[in-house]
């Protein structure tokens, strides 16, 4: 194998290693919006009267009572509708779904470039203690006593 094949097939695997590193923090950057989108509280603002305060869409309070059939009630109807229709549920759904090829694909790339380098540096050692163990046998093949 040539230096330059080898110096195209690491550069290669390096790119597919930094490509998928890429595609998994897009993925993780819409996975952040998404989970900010969830956890926190918001507020909109309205014409000139101020603002409407909105809980979280996961920590809204959505009933009083220790039971749970006294607990009924949804996101829709806890805070209101221009809350809920500030952060929809389906917009978020559809984001999740736009993240899913950069989380696969970025996988996939960063696995395959991962393993690639790992598995050239595994034969080069293998190289290097094969050129040791000629170099130590001496020239008649023999081996050294200790």
């Amino acid at each position: 194998m040539t230096d330059a094949h080898e110096t195209n097939f690491r550069q290669r695997a390096d790119r597919k290693l930094t490509q998928g590193v890429v595609l998994l923090l897009v993925a993780g950057g819409i996975w952040a919006a998404l989970a900010y989108q969830l956890f926190a509280p918001f507020s909109i603002k309205r014409d000139s009267h101020g603002s409407i305060e909105c809980a979280s869409r996961v920590f809204y309070d959505d009933g009083e009572g220790e039971d749970r059939r006294s607990r009924l009630k949804t996101y829709d109807e806890a805070e209101g509708t221009r809350c809920a229709l500030a952060r929809d549920s389906a917009d978020m759904l559809g984001l999740l779904l736009v993240s899913l090829p950069f989380a696969v694909i970025g996988t996939i790339r960063f696995t395959s470039g991962s393993v690639t380098m790992s598995l050239r540096h595994h034969e080069d050692e293998l190289a290097l203690e094969a050129e040791r163990r000629a170099e130590s046998a001496g020239p008649t093949g023999a081996r050294p006593r200790a």
